[in-house]
């Protein structure tokens, strides 16, 4: 059930980012026309979606992280041998999907 739920949050993250970069592209296209009133608008809701996406992203690794710390609960191997952990793991895959769509719409936001 965890892995069907994470796929479907993934999902509706994406979609949500793929709406913010539409969003961008109307405020290009208002700022283009003069509508600076309206690019203004556009820009705030694409900044408020870019870090609802942040959260949701965020919020599924902490799931994850949690289902992941049951598993190993009931793993016995490390009881046996204690297994070596590195000093600071890298970023999974979502996290970096999602600071680098918070990073283009920050960059795209100060280009407009």
């Amino acid at each position: 059930m965890g892995l069907e739920s994470a796929r479907g949050d993934g999902v509706f993250a994406g979609q949500l980012a793929d709406h913010a970069r539409r969003l961008q592209g109307e405020a290009r296209e208002a700022l283009a026309r003069g509508e600076f009133t309206r690019a203004s608008a556009l820009i705030g809701d694409a900044e408020l979606l870019a870090e609802d996406v942040h959260g949701l992203v965020d919020d599924m690794e902490r799931r994850e992280l949690g289902e992941l710390a049951m598993l190993a609960a009931y793993d016995v191997r490390g009881a046996a041998r204690p297994a070596a952990r590195p000093a600071l793991a890298p970023p999974s895959r979502r996290m970096r999907i999602a600071l680098a769509a918070t990073l283009a719409l920050s960059l795209t936001l100060v280009e407009c």
